[in-house]
C-alpha cells in the first residue's frame, strides 16, 4: 500500500511538473499587464502589453529562471539600459508612410501598437497558443488617432527536454489604408533584443552565425532574398544561452540586420494598398548552450563548435520550412 501510495505522488508530481499555464498577470519589474506562460510552475515567457507599454512584445526565460530579453523599461515606467525601444521578441518598422510618416518601431513621438482584443489563450499538453487582435495606431501623432494596420498575432510555445524554448511568431497585417512599410533594416522588421545586460556585458561576448552567407554591405548589414536563419551565441550572467531566428520560404526578405550588443532580425520593405494582407512566419529557438570552446579572453568559439551549430540550425531550418509547407 506505502508503495502505491509512493508510486501515485511521483506520478502526480510528474503530471505537474509537464502541466503548461497561460494566466493574466503583471508584467514583472515593469509596466504593463499581460500573459504569463509557465511550464510547471516555472516562467517560459510573457506576452506583454497594455498601460505603459508602447508595444507588445514576448519575453523569454532561461533554464534558471532568468529573464533573457530586454525590458526596455525600469519599475518606475522610465526608459532603461541601451536601446530600450527593443523588448523582448517583436515586430515593427520606423517609416509607415502614406497620409503621413509614422515610426511604429521607436513608438517616441505617440504612435502606438495597442492590444485590441485576445482572441484565445490556451494551454495544451504540449505548450500554449496565444492568439493576440493588434492594433497599429497613430496615436497622439496627427490630428486624430487613426488606424494604420490591423494585426493579428499568433504565438505558440513550446520547449523541449533540453530547455529549448520553441516560438512560433505567426503574424497577419491587414492595411487600414495605403501605405508604405518602410526604413531600413536596423529599424524594421520581426527581431529578438537580448537583455541589456548582454550589452552592458561588452559586445566581446556575443557572437553570430548566419545562413546563406549572404553579402556584407557594412557592419550589421548582409543581404540576401533567400535568408533561412540566424544564431546568437551570449552570456547572461554565468550562463551561455543561443536565440535563432528561422525566417519561413517564399516570404519577402531582403536584408539580415545583427548588432553585437544582441539585437537581429530579417528585414523588408512593401506598398500595401487598403485591405492587403502580408502574413509572415518565423520561428525562434531559445536555448542554454556550452560556453565557446576556445580559452583566450573574450572566449572565442571553436570551428568544430561552429561546424556543430551550424549543422543543428540547418536541421531545425529543414524541419521549420517543412512544417511551414504543411500549414
Amino acid at each position: 500500500m506505502k508503495q502505491i501510495f509512493t508510486l501515485s505522488l511521483l506520478l502526480a508530481f510528474s503530471a505537474n511538473a509537464a502541466k503548461w499555464t497561460v494566466e493574466p498577470a503583471a508584467n514583472p519589474n515593469a509596466p504593463g499587464q499581460g500573459l504569463a506562460v509557465a511550464k510547471g510552475g516555472k516562467p517560459i515567457a510573457h506576452f506583454v502589453f497594455g498601460e505603459g507599454q508602447k508595444k507588445p512584445f514576448l519575453h523569454v526565460y532561461g533554464t534558471k529562471g532568468e529573464l533573457l530579453t530586454n525590458p526596455g523599461v525600469g519599475p518606475d515606467g522610465k526608459d532603461t539600459g541601451k536601446y530600450p525601444h527593443h523588448r523582448g521578441i517583436y515586430i515593427g518598422w520606423r517609416v509607415l508612410a502614406g497620409e503621413g510618416t509614422y515610426d511604429l518601431w521607436h513608438i517616441h513621438k505617440g504612435e502606438i501598437m495597442r492590444v485590441k482584443k485576445i482572441s484565445s489563450a490556451k494551454a495544451t499538453d504540449d505548450g500554449v497558443i496565444i492568439v493576440a487582435d493588434i492594433e497599429w495606431r497613430t496615436g497622439k501623432v496627427g490630428k486624430e488617432d487613426v488606424l494604420l494596420l490591423s494585426e493579428t498575432r499568433s504565438l505558440a510555445i513550446s520547449q523541449n527536454a533540453d530547455g529549448r524554448t520553441e516560438i512560433d511568431f505567426h503574424t497577419e497585417l491587414t492595411a487600414a489604408r495605403d501605405l508604405t512599410l518602410g526604413g531600413d533594416l536596423q529599424h524594421a522588421g520581426c527581431h529578438f533584443r537580448a537583455h541589456a545586460e548582454v550589452a552592458a556585458k561588452g559586445t566581446k561576448f556575443t557572437s553570430y552565425l548566419w545562413e546563406p552567407k549572404g553579402k556584407t554591405a557594412g557592419n550589421g548589414k548582409v543581404l540576401s532574398n533567400d535568408w533561412q536563419w540566424n544564431r546568437l551565441q551570449f552570456k547572461l550572467g554565468n550562463n551561455w544561452y543561443s536565440a535563432t531566428q528561422f525566417n519561413a520560404p517564399n516570404q519577402p526578405v531582403e536584408e539580415l540586420s545583427w548588432r553585437n550588443y544582441g539585437r537581429f532580425g530579417f528585414f523588408f520593405k512593401k506598398k500595401m494598398k487598403q485591405g492587403d494582407v502580408q502574413k509572415l512566419n518565423y520561428r525562434f529557438h531559445i536555448a542554454p548552450s556550452e560556453q565557446p570552446a576556445m580559452e583566450s579572453f573574450p572566449p572565442q568559439v571553436s570551428k568544430e563548435q561552429e561546424k556543430r551549430w551550424r549543422a543543428a540550425a540547418q536541421q531545425a531550418y529543414t524541419q521549420f520550412s517543412n512544417w511551414v509547407v504543411k500549414q
